[in-house]
């Protein structure tokens, strides 16, 4: 990678489209090779996996991954189960077996109706790009009130910070309850106004996400 153009946040490098990988680094997803030479075809951070380079976009709508937390919102309601939008492709879908619920057939609104929210594990993906939540995991719940946050999924683990500590501060300096998904959406609940001192934490982190001293800032926002 060009050290022109490369940063550093996190502990990750950001590169740039075209940005050159080391000669020693195997080109994986998010990457291009061009005379023989490795270079990133997108603005992402970097990550090593099995001796392979890959480049995660910054932006982008989310992939899911199975055992990802996530914020689902429900979008649809049937007769057995409840599609759910995660922010990918597709939207993700919770069976009533799912739950820990008896969901009476033709009955699931009375338990989850549309725009309502949970954190809920991605448990089944498949070849076609198909995907499944579930509310049977530790910590997954139906989400009642609060308030929702969007960023890039990229910029989720900038949120969470190192061993929670980002989160961990926001919570303490606003007394809100925050889940994090690993799709980018961020459910805040709280007295109203520390919500909204709490998302505006959680967008200054989303915007400023590959900026050093990040946490300092945060801190000072919240003082």
């Amino acid at each position: 990678m060009t050290k022109s153009s490369s940063k550093q946040a996190s502990g990750r490098s950001v590169l740039l489209p075209g940005d050159k990988l080391a000669a020693d680094q195997k080109a994986g997803s998010g990457t291009f090779r061009r005379d023989g030479e490795a270079h990133a075809a997108v603005l992402g951070f970097s990550s090593e996996s099995s001796g392979y380079t890959n480049i995660q976009p910054i932006s982008g709508r989310y992939s899911p991954r199975v055992g990802d937390k996530v914020v689902a919102v429900c979008v649809e309601t049937g007769p057995s189960l409840w599609r759910m939008d995660i922010g990918a492709f597709q939207n993700s879908m919770l069976h009533h077996s799912e739950t820990d619920w008896k969901v009476d057939f033709g009955d699931t609104a009375s338990f989850i109706s549309i725009g309502d929210a949970a954190l809920a594990e991605v448990y089944m993906v498949d070849g076609s790009g198909s995907h499944q939540v579930t509310l049977k995991k530790d910590d997954c719940r139906k989400l009642y009130a609060g308030t929702i946050v969007h960023v890039a999924p990229t910029c989720v683990n900038r949120v969470i910070g190192k061993q929670g500590s980002m989160i961990t501060l926001i919570r303490e300096k606003t007394g809100c309850r925050i889940q994090a998904g690993q799709n980018g959406l961020i459910w805040i609940d709280g007295e109203p106004d520390q919500i909204a001192r709490a998302q505006q934490a959680v967008e200054t982190i989303s915007r400023e996400a590959t900026s050093s001293g990040l946490t300092e800032k945060i801190e000072k926002l919240l003082e």
